[in-house]
């Protein structure tokens, strides 16, 4: 199974493709897309039991060309971002493969300013590969030293709560049931949301390196978080990833209410103080131009892949965005994917609202959204492309279609979007639309097409 090399990071099974020749590759190669002249980088990871071991890696390797580490251990994706920014780093790692298996890991690399690699960067680090010899490696008197930092989390959490009604927050008193997936959300959840004066109740908060559920943070994955949030008679169950960027919600009877309510939930609680446009991805789900209309605002929507939402926030001055994966993006408190600022958010809405998440969710449009995914290798992804097109034509003869990322079909009422994964060998089909049935109908024309070509 080959590398997947992205905006979204350098992905692999870890001992099959991403080995220490590649990690220590990819690490020299983009550190020398920095700066001419040795640096500092910031180094954060999630709890996979790889990570202890590709950390040790990337150190070294950037010690090894004089540049200095701060390393802050296991650690949230958005707290690394922010301490890279805060702590005037010349660009950050982090060792993670978020929602992936636990056999896989990856590299993912941002800037000075948190943001990670748009795809021409990626690209540059790409023709570097190979050229060994011309890596500029320091004898013993220029190596690099690392510092170790404990302290990021507290300054992710106090950036935070500078930006969300915490005393509308603490005089609800709020129970709430966290699920970090026994990883990099351990790090962090419990401590912001006792400062915000809830009563916590976790579940796999230890570390081990492993993950006690399956890390993706969708429905099916979240049955002990829900009867968590039952047994503590609890107000809200939130659930990351093992990098906690994305966050999914369960409501107080128990019911996982679905990833792409995260943004929905988060914008309503933004929007109503701040008017703003909001920047989504192709696959986000039509709430969220139910919540725009609500607020005179206007969706751009971008490709695939957090910097491109983050890109057209920053570009366009809007204030709020993000992925309907369950990464909420305020650019004012964090320019990423951020589970910890999507928390505060809903919260204060709950709180402001009093009332009930079951209640608060039913001011929005009911959509029916599904995916799925077909494993494919090997593939010419433009020939596919092209092919997808002409036959999707036949099917969709008086639809709108969009080639920025794959192929989008849609109409006012109903989408399908087919393209090809960014952290993944295969091709994910996602359809929505105001039907059940509809939207199986769609899915399964998505099938037929891919599988045909």
């Amino acid at each position: 199974m080959p590398l997947k090399i992205s905006v979204s990071g350098v992905r692999g099974v870890v001992g099959t493709d991403l080995t220490p020749p590649i990690i220590v590759s990819f690490v020299s190669s983009f550190l020398r897309t920095l700066k001419d002249s040795p640096g500092t980088i910031l180094i954060g990871r999630d709890a996979r039991k790889s990570g202890t071991v590709i950390q040790r890696m990337v150190e070294g390797t950037a010690n090894a060309l004089g540049w200095n580490c701060i390393y802050i251990g296991i650690s949230p994706t958005p707290t690394v971002l922010l301490a890279t920014r805060k702590l005037g780093c010349d660009g950050g790692i982090v060792i993670t493969a978020s929602h992936n298996p636990v056999q896989w890991n990856a590299l993912k690399f941002c800037d000075g300013e948190g943001l990670f690699l748009r795809a021409p960067q990626v690209r540059k680090i790409e023709k570097m590969i190979g050229y060994e010899g011309a890596v500029p490696w320091k004898d013993f008197r220029n190596i690099g030293d690392t510092t170790y930092r404990e302290d990021i989390a507290s300054m992710h959490i106090e950036e935070v709560l500078r930006n969300i009604d915490v005393d509308c927050i603490r005089r609800r008193k709020l129970k709430v049931v966290v699920d970090p997936c026994g990883s990099a959300g351990s790090s962090i959840d419990r401590s912001f949301l006792e400062a915000l004066g809830c009563t916590v109740f976790g579940i796999n908060e230890q570390i081990t390196g492993h993950f006690p559920r399956e890390p993706e943070p969708v429905p099916q994955n979240l049955t002990q978080l829900g009867k968590e949030v039952l047994k503590r008679k609890a107000h809200i169950g939130f659930a990351q990833d093992p990098d906690a960027d994305r966050l999914a919600v369960v409501s107080e009877k128990g019911i996982p209410i679905g990833e792409e309510y995260t943004l929905v939930l988060a914008g309503e609680s933004y929007l109503r103080r701040r008017k703003t446009d909001i920047a989504v991805n192709l696959s986000t789900s039509m709430m969220v131009d139910d919540l725009a209309a609500r607020y005179g605002s206007r969706v751009y929507r971008t490709k695939i892949g957090e910097i491109n939402v983050t890109d057209a926030l920053l570009r366009k001055g809007i204030d709020f965005g993000g992925e309907g994966n369950g990464g909420a993006i305020v650019p004012r408190i964090n320019p990423c994917r951020d589970s910890i600022v999507a928390m505060g958010l809903i919260l204060e809405l709950m709180a402001s609202e009093n009332r009930n998440l079951t209640q608060i969710i039913l001011d929005f449009p009911s959509y029916c959204m599904k995916k799925d995914k077909i494993v494919l290798e090997n593939v010419n992804i433009d020939d596919f492309y092209t092919r997808l097109l002409s036959e999707s034509r036949e099917y969709f003869k008086d639809y709108s279609f969009n080639t920025e990322d794959g192929i989008k079909i849609y109409t006012r009422e109903e989408w399908l979007h087919i393209r090809s994964s960014n952290t993944e060998p295969a091709v994910r089909i996602i359809a929505e639309s105001g039907k059940v049935k509809r939207t199986d109908e769609l899915l399964g024309i998505g099938r037929k097409l891919v599988q045909f070509l």
